[in-house]
């Protein structure tokens, strides 16, 4: 009797053995799936997945095996990595030389510094600020990126948490936060700027030419950057003459233009006087250049005397009757 309990004690033992050896030598990768590496590959979660690296993964594709970069970065992983996984989890592959590598791209949405300048300004005037004003952040190359998504599928959207502008200065410190982490803050420091809006140029006009209505669109400017002498209204500009050449998108000083040059300087000008009695006309040569209304110096071309007359037209002046003028 105790043979027999023996024995059957040791049937139990080795086939338990058995059973044991078996489910070790079990691959959990499927062995006779032919597996490629994927070389580069672009991810949207904070890890990185057994099947996104390594195409005929099997079941275990889901399998997490490296955290993925952080949104808008890359992570390489080498030959030699590649390999100590692909061997945990027995997947017919091996690296063909030591170069073979996977590059990991993390998806981002990326916010540029406009977007962020727009959302301080929309906090900004939420809070009782002057709705033309602007806000700049000091940080000329700031670009934020922002998670594709996360682990419960709701997309991160940047906001403000606080905001902070000094009343004398402009100055303004601010945090702005997405998602839940506690890295995803950032505290960002700018000015606020009040803007103004100015009529400038739309394209070059050359020196002499007349400037248009067509040629004007209005531009919002900071005001401290604004020159003391800049033109703020259009109709100061409009049937001006460019005395130099004037570049678009720029303020326009009173001392950039000037009224149309009506008499040239040494050319021939029709002098007019008129009296109750007669009116007499006459050639001269302008000594001097005038646009509508001023008083240049003419040249009488018969006698050689010269007068002071009135600008009214081109080519035209007028001379008054309290001028001497021998117009013979």
């Amino acid at each position: 009797m105790k043979l027999i309990t023996y024995i059957i004690a040791a049937l139990m033992l080795l086939s338990t053995s058995a059973l044991a050896a078996e489910a070790a030598q079990e691959p959990i990768g499927d062995i006779k799936t032919f597996v490629t590496l994927t070389p580069e590959v672009t991810v949207d979660e904070g890890v990185v997945r057994l099947g996104e690296i390594f195409q005929g993964a099997g079941k275990y594709a889901d399998r997490v095996v490296a955290y993925a970069p952080q949104p808008g970065n890359r992570a390489v992983f080498d030959a030699r990595w590649l390999m100590r996984v692909a061997a945990a989890y027995k997947l017919a592959w091996r690296p063909g030389s030591t170069t073979d590598r996977v590059v990991i791209d993390r998806a981002s949405q990326v916010i540029n510094k406009n977007d962020i300048e727009e959302l301080l300004q929309q906090r900004y005037i939420e809070e009782g600020g002057e709705p033309s004003s602007r806000t700049i952040v000091s940080n000329r190359d700031l670009r934020l990126h922002l998670p594709t998504n996360t682990a419960n599928g709701i997309v991160p959207m940047l906001n403000v948490e606080q905001m902070n502008v000094e009343a004398d200065t402009g100055r303004f410190s601010a945090v702005v936060a997405w998602g839940n982490g506690a890295d995803d803050r950032m505290r960002l420091a700018g000015r606020v700027e009040r803007m103004t809006q100015v009529p400038v140029l739309s394209e070059r006009v050359m020196r002499g030419e007349i400037i248009d209505e067509a040629n004007i669109v209005w531009q919002s400017l900071p005001e401290t950057r604004l020159p003391r002498t800049a033109i703020t209204d259009m109709d100061m500009i409009v049937g001006m003459s460019a005395k130099r050449s004037l570049t678009p998108g720029t303020p326009i000083a009173a001392t950039d233009v000037r009224r149309p040059l009506l008499v040239n300087r040494g050319e021939t000008v029709t002098m007019m006087l008129t009296t109750p009695a007669m009116q007499l006309t006459a050639k001269g040569r302008a000594l001097q250049n005038g646009s509508i209304g001023d008083v240049v110096r003419i040249s009488n071309l018969q006698t050689n005397t010269v007068v002071d007359a009135i600008v009214t037209g081109p080519g035209q002046a007028r001379v008054e009757t309290t001028v001497n003028l021998a117009m013979r």
